[in-house]
């Protein structure tokens, strides 16, 4: 479980940046690349690759992206 909290803060912090100069959509799509980035490394033998990891990654990148976006 913690884990995937880990994966939700890391797709939050790369999002957050970018919904918070209005561009919340790229801040999803960047984040959305490293988590998928991340599982491909981990089947070269870095980790064990889940899809809930990457779904996890996904989750906090939008929920950063439209908590943030609202308030710029």
């Amino acid at each position: 479980m913690r884990d995937k909290a880990l994966h939700f803060v890391a797709g939050a912090a790369i999002a957050a940046p970018f919904a918070w100069v209005g561009y919340p959509v790229h801040g999803v799509i960047l984040a959305g690349g490293a988590g998928l980035a991340k599982e491909y490394l981990d089947t070269r033998g870095t980790g064990t690759p889940e899809l809930a990891d990457f779904i996890a990654t996904l989750i906090g990148a939008v929920a950063s992206a439209a908590l943030l976006a609202q308030a710029a």
